[in-house]
């Protein structure tokens, strides 16, 4: 039968807290990964907006003017 040893000694106690605090700065960068990697996200997602926004005003505003463009067209025959 295999007797195991149950001392607790200084060895093991400082095993135990060097893991316990490698865990944790691995969490907190992982966390501060996780961060970073959703705030550039954010402004991806925003500059892309912003382009669709302006494609679309800009399409807007070539529909405003070939509008214009006809109606000129149409007083400069009725004239």
């Amino acid at each position: 039968m295999v007797k195991l040893n149950t001392n607790v000694s200084i060895e093991n106690i400082v095993t135990i807290v060097v893991l316990i605090g490698s865990m944790t700065l691995a969490f907190g960068f992982m966390k501060a990964d996780v961060s970073s990697i959703k705030k550039e996200l954010e402004l991806k997602i925003d500059k892309r907006q912003y382009e669709a926004d302006e494609n679309l005003v800009n399409y807007k505003l070539d529909v405003i003017m070939q509008d214009i463009d006809e109606i000129k067209q149409i007083l400069k025959e009725r004239k």
